[in-house]
């Protein structure tokens, strides 16, 4: 029998749910894991907020500053598919405290960063990067267990209320992350954005602790699959390294080439050891079930398209239309509140109806949304003019996440939950930070030749200042140019940002245009997802395997 025979004859009926032992309630299991998913939600917005403080508080350059930001990203996408399989074999709940542990004392060492400095020497931008690798470290052991010890604890016919609320939670931390953030960087030191972790971490892990109950996958050989560690690993890191740096060192450096490569042949490598391998780290047998296949591909193209838009949006609104960071935080809230909202309904009529429908209008919704913003974007945008358009597409991201995660996890056997949970979180964070390193090439690229356009047809501008200024624009450092413009010259200044604003959106609306274009995409591949059948009230795929401690549906 094939590994793929093998995982489709393990999806079949399973015992009623209501006639298990129970042992703990599952929505409270939830709520503890929302909870510190929560906590590692809002940390990430909230350093995306308060950067220009630091920046000033340690001196730190615009290089440091960008490894502080991508520092993170990078150890939590390079070890979130390895943690996943982690789990299933040592624990999930195991793991994820481990994880909850090292993201709050990592959370410490951030907010001691210059305390650190001083004793060791080191430089404080320095001392907080390090800082920032332990968080990733951390939030990657934590994330994959979120939704394996979700899908352990719930029947599949309430999975999909079950993600959806764990969707809304995600959309809260994105929403009030720069609000938060934006109040602490205003009136307090820039460590308080790490310490209010210290409180929710701690609570977290008491609570787990008592609350969330252990499972791991029983057919594990408890060997750990040490190659396909190291060839994902290095794969991702060398794949996820190119499209931070891309922008910075041009995507034709070899350095970036090479990366690129090797990321080719390190996961093209991972994947022949994997189908050799006794016990792999990845399932692949998990790509035999058609719907998590394609919820991994649309988790992908939605991540790509959607997610990637929020960095060039906040730099458009911070920096083409002069709004603080708090302020761009409240225009981008409509989006996060009505996904907040939208997420649990969405998962529960994905319980009583399947994923497809409602992928193919969400995903429908996200493309009109942003031909919406597209549309409103010009040099007079305000933030009301974004209320509408930011809601359709937070409607559209509702109707699409929690039915996309519940489709790709409904029919995945509990014992290898881990495993999947790792895989669909990696594509989703490699679909972000592709769409951010691409789309905000795009936006650069494009910036600079609209601002040396606009700028050129100024006839009273010198040409070579122009030149200067138009660089300056391109690599979005707008508050360069009144250093960069001659005495002579300075009643041009108005002008100039006027230019700066026009060259903005024009840019926005092309690279927009991508985003489209992707999530059209996804609506065309989300046609084949295929719904269970329906049978009587409850229309489950249940699979023989049980958890290590069962736990009540109820």
């Amino acid at each position: 029998m094939t590994r793929a025979q093998r995982i489709t004859s393990e999806i079949s009926r399973d015992a009623d749910p209501q006639t298990e032992t129970p042992e703990r309630n599952p929505w409270l299991i939830l709520i503890v894991l929302c909870g510190a998913v929560f906590m590692l939600l809002l940390d990430s917005t909230i350093v995306n907020v308060a950067q220009q403080k630091i920046k000033e508080a340690l001196a730190a350059d615009l290089s440091e500053i960008q490894w502080i930001l991508d520092s993170y990203i990078l150890a939590y996408a390079v070890l979130i598919l390895s943690f996943g399989r982690l789990g299933d074999v040592f624990g999930r709940k195991r793991l994820f405290v481990i994880g909850m542990s090292v993201f709050t004392l990592a959370s410490g060492l951030c907010a001691a960063s210059t305390l650190i400095s001083q004793v060791t020497g080191i430089p404080p931008a320095a001392a907080l990067i390090g800082a920032r690798v332990l968080q990733g470290i951390g939030g990657a052991m934590m994330m994959p267990q979120t939704l394996s010890l979700i899908t352990v604890a719930f029947p599949p016919h309430k999975r999909g209320a079950a993600m959806g609320t764990w969707g809304s939670v995600v959309a809260l931390g994105a929403v009030l992350g720069p609000l938060v953030g934006g109040a602490l960087v205003t009136d307090y030191a820039w460590e308080w954005v790490f310490l209010i972790n210290l409180p929710i971490g701690i609570i977290a892990i008491l609570a787990t602790l008592a609350i969330v109950p252990e499972s791991v996958d029983p057919l594990a050989s408890g060997r750990v699959d040490w190659g396909g560690l190291l060839l994902s690993s290095t794969g991702i890191f060398a794949l996820v390294y190119a499209a931070i740096e891309g922008n910075k060192l041009g995507w034709t450096s070899p350095v970036i080439v090479g990366s690129l490569l090797a990321s080719l042949v390190l996961l093209s490598a991972f994947v022949w050891w994997e189908r050799r391998a006794d016990d792999p780290m990845m399932k692949l047998e998990l790509f035999a079930i058609r719907n998590f296949s394609i919820a991994n591909i649309l988790g992908l193209a939605t991540s790509f398209g959607m997610l990637g838009i929020f960095f060039p949006m906040t730099v458009f609104l911070q920096t083409g239309l002069g709004m603080t960071p708090f302020e761009a935080g409240l225009a981008m809230m409509p989006n996060g509140l009505v996904l907040m909202f939208v997420a649990p309904t969405a998962g529960r009529l994905t319980d009583r109806f399947g994923a497809r429908w409602l992928l193919v209008c969400g995903l429908s919704l996200m493309s009109a949304g942003i031909l919406l913003i597209i549309r409103q974007v010009s040099t007079t945008t305000s933030q009301w003019a974004l209320v509408l358009p930011l809601a359709i597409t937070g409607l559209g991201m509702g109707m699409t996440f929690a039915p996309m995660t519940t489709a790709a996890m409904l029919q995945v056997p509990p014992r290898i939950a881990g495993s999947a949970s790792g895989i669909l979180n990696t594509t989703r964070n490699l679909g972000q930070v592709l769409g951010i390193a691409i789309l905000g090439t795009v936006l650069q690229e494009r910036l600079g030749t609209h601002a040396g356009e606009l700028l050129g047809s100024m006839q009273a501008l010198d040409p070579a200042v122009g030149a200067a200024v138009g660089d300056l624009i391109g690599s979005g450092r707008v508050e360069a140019i009144p250093a960069a413009v001659p005495p002579e010259s300075v009643s041009l200044l108005p002008a100039i940002y006027d230019a700066v604003k026009t060259a903005f959106a024009m840019s926005i609306h092309e690279t927009f245009a991508i985003s489209v274009v992707t999530c059209v995409i996804g609506a065309g591949i989300a046609l084949f997802i295929q719904n269970p059948e329906r049978r009587g009230v409850r229309a489950e795929v249940r699979t023989v395997e049980l958890p290590a401690r069962p736990v009540a549906a109820d």
